[in-house]
């Protein structure tokens, strides 16, 4: 957890202080309404708010001084900035460069938050562990969480996400890995790049920030990722493939949404896993980060005893019963034409009649179209009933989806009251959608009064 005086930040970033520079910083917030007494609170100008308008109440809640980039009319310290965004990297870079902990960086298109919630599990077996804490992945929450880190951790688990080039390089200079893990790299964010080869390059940009004795962990089975190891003159380890990885998936037994059982296997050990997350994409995740536990020194059988009590993150996977009568899937956090396809397959392997409530996809630029068309296609063998929520893309997913009943509205609301009109006992429900579609509120519209 961050110790500095005003003072001491001040100085760092060669910047004006107003106020007491003996003040004790403590931690750091970026919403006015987390503010915690002893906190920095850094004032963020966005494209909708102005975090400026918002030091009054920071300071109110016990913020003990303020990230600025004018001089304020309020009562609390004070140092002013050229620009707050930048300044906040800078002092999280300061305080990761004096930190005594390793950290391992988890990066890919798909599955990062499942990955590092499962490896800081599995890290936490065996070492004091932090980790990023929701979707602080970006370069304004990361240095939040790295200033807000536990006192005498040994490992930090982040997960770090960009949309545009040049975001993971400034994210890795702050991060400085011991590890780095990727994932996949697929189709998201299209809307700001050429192609997926550019994606591919984007992401790549961590491994500069490598540390020379660090580890980097692959997915051997994804072309891209695995063209990675020529990036890294170190440590280089592989996952996915039989026979030609460190570890992989042996003996895979499909238990729908009961999750599954599988092997663990390769030059890395032998670890018989029973999972409660449901879907070969969490084994997948489970596998990824196994892989670096192992490698970093945790047990084989710390390994099988983690997994067992593993339960999926808010909003991605979670189960819910509903009158005792139907199953609900809420993973409405996020969506992507692979992690679709990867949940209805999940669905495809279940029992009862499959409702799907599908959310547009953003950010997938001209090729929009074609990918909601074919996961409409996808999920017209995997569900019984679709319902495509948003604008054109959802209605190009509803008309592709030939042979089973398939709607499509425009809003939450709407597909809320549709979907209620739908439901019979013994459905299996999954919703899915990106999150700026806000299916979160249907799932929560339909356990209204369940919990």
């Amino acid at each position: 957890m961050i110790r500095r005086t005003a003072a001491y930040l001040a100085r760092i970033l060669a910047s004006q202080l107003r106020g007491d520079g003996a003040a004790l910083v403590t931690g750091v917030a970026i919403d006015s309404r987390a503010v915690r007494p002893g906190d920095l609170f850094v004032a963020l100008r966005g494209a909708r708010a102005d975090g400026h308008d918002f030091a009054r109440a920071a300071a109110a809640s016990g913020a003990s001084a303020a990230l600025v980039m004018r001089p304020l009319e309020v009562d609390v310290v004070q140092v002013v900035v050229a620009d707050t965004a930048t300044a906040l990297l800078r002092i999280a870079a300061n305080e990761r460069a004096e930190a005594a902990y390793r950290l391992a960086a988890i990066a890919g298109s798909i599955g990062k938050t499942s990955t590092k919630e499962i490896l800081a599990s599995l890290l936490g077996t065996t070492f004091r562990t932090g980790f990023t804490s929701g979707n602080r992945n970006s370069e304004t929450g990361f240095p939040v969480e790295v200033c807000n880190q536990p006192d005498g951790i040994e490992w930090m688990v982040a997960e770090l996400a960009m949309s545009h080039a040049g975001e993971l390089d400034r994210l890795g200079a702050v991060a400085q890995p011991n590890a780095v893990l990727y994932t996949v790299v697929a189709p998201v964010h299209l809307e700001f790049f050429r192609d997926i080869g550019a994606i591919a390059e984007a992401k790549a940009e961590l491994i500069d920030h490598l540390s020379p004795e660090g580890v980097l962990v692959l997915n051997a089975a994804d072309p891209r990722v695995a063209s990675f190891a020529a990036r890294f003159d170190g440590s280089v380890l592989r996952y996915g493939v039989p026979d030609r990885s460190d570890l992989w998936i042996g003996s895979y037994e499909e238990r729908g949404l009961l999750g599954s059982r599988f092997e663990l296997t390769g030059a890395l050990g032998r670890v018989e896993v029973d999972c409660p997350l449901a879907g070969r994409h969490q084994a997948d995740n489970v596998l990824a980060a196994a892989t670096l536990a192992l490698a970093v020194g945790v047990p084989d059988d710390r390994i099988a005893s983690a997994v067992t009590r593993l339960r999926p993150a808010h909003r991605r996977g979670e189960i819910h019963r509903i009158d005792g009568e139907v199953t609900l899937v809420d993973d409405s956090y996020n969506s992507s034409p692979e992690a679709a396809k990867a949940l209805l397959a999940l669905l495809a392997a279940t029992k009862g009649r499959r409702v799907a409530v599908l959310g547009e996809m953003l950010e997938l630029g001209p090729t929009s179209a074609a990918l909601h068309r074919e996961v409409g296609r996808r999920v017209a063998t995997s569900a019984d009933v679709v319902v495509a929520v948003g604008g054109p893309p959802a209605a190009d997913l509803a008309s592709a989806a030939n042979g089973i009943e398939a709607h499509r509205t425009s809003t939450v609301e709407e597909a809320l009251n549709l979907v209620r009109k739908l439901l019979r006992p013994g459905d299996v429900v999954l919703v899915k959608g990106s999150r700026g579609i806000g299916l979160d509120r249907l799932v929560d519209g339909l356990l209204e009064g369940v919990r």
